[in-house]
């Protein structure tokens, strides 16, 4: 007798239905802009722990660090298994930058004249984590793809199917 599994979603309908969700409003955090303006975002470990949800497995892989003037840059490639029977691998990428910590004052064009001492033992975890959401971000709503935006682009997805009210 073989093992029974158990999935999340039936098929690939349910798990591309999960995607457009919204994620909860409860896990998102504000950050300032200045002018009085703010912005939403979703921190990593709530995108973490949906992709662990929404993925039988996930492994980043391929990370590239580059430093451009005063910016740290990073690219990662993930790969991920989706949780419904019969699903392939898939792939996908994400890139962030973070300016390098300095000195108050510093010019970009002395870089790295004024850098931070420990600036990148706080910037390049930081910069990975950033580059991380942006790659889930491609994938849907549910990884915090319009949080933030004033209109959404939602338009990729034939929801038809899903009428909720």
């Amino acid at each position: 007798m073989g093992t029974l599994e158990n999935y999340r979603y039936q098929n690939f309908e349910g798990y591309k239905v999960a995607l457009t969700k919204n994620p909860p409003a409860s896990m998102l955090k504000s950050r300032p802009l200045g002018g009085n303006k703010t912005s939403s975002y979703q921190p990593i470990e709530v995108t973490q722990a949906l992709a662990d949800m929404v993925y039988r497995d996930w492994t980043v892989s391929e990370e590239k660090f580059m430093n451009v003037l005063n910016e740290i840059v990073c690219t990662v490639k993930i790969t991920a298994l989706p949780d419904y029977p019969g699903s392939d691998y898939i792939t996908f990428t994400g890139s962030a930058s973070k300016n390098i910590q300095v000195d108050k004052g510093s010019e970009v064009h002395n870089f790295p004249v004024g850098k931070k001492a420990n600036a990148l033992q706080y910037n390049l975890p930081a910069v990975r984590s950033d580059a991380i959401g942006c790659a889930f971000e491609t994938l849907g709503n549910l990884f915090g793809r319009n949080v933030s935006r004033d209109s959404s682009n939602d338009f990729g997805f034939d929801v038809s199917y899903e009428k909720e009210k």
